[in-house]
């Protein structure tokens, strides 16, 4: 008896703040806390540049994007919600890294 998807979801670790994380290939979660995600990949920083623009759909947009090759730093955002991401690529081992941040805020 399959659950309805909006029940998966929240039961599955596949997101933060909302963001999901992309299928990709052979997807490993090294680290995830309330305020941090980390998935590692065995795919291109390339491929893995187009699963994250599928997961951020027309909800999520790009703030600031600082990038070269697909590595490096972006912001996004949805619903003033901000998230920092990180994408890092290791061409030698076939793979490379996700990281999801959230930006901490703090009111006085």
């Amino acid at each position: 008896h399959a659950l309805p998807l909006s029940a998966r979801e929240e039961m599955s670790a596949d997101h933060l703040s909302g963001l999901k994380v992309p299928e990709g290939q052979d997807r490993r979660e090294l680290y995830k806390s309330q305020y941090r995600a980390i998935f590692t990949y065995k795919m291109s920083a390339q491929e893995l540049d187009a699963a994250f623009r599928e997961v951020l759909g027309s909800e999520w947009t790009i703030k600031s994007d600082e990038r070269v090759k697909y590595v490096g730093k972006l912001e996004v955002e949805h619903d003033n919600v901000t998230l920092k991401v990180t994408m890092e690529d290791y061409p030698e081992a076939g793979m490379c890294a996700l990281k999801y941040y959230t930006v901490q805020t703090f009111t006085k």
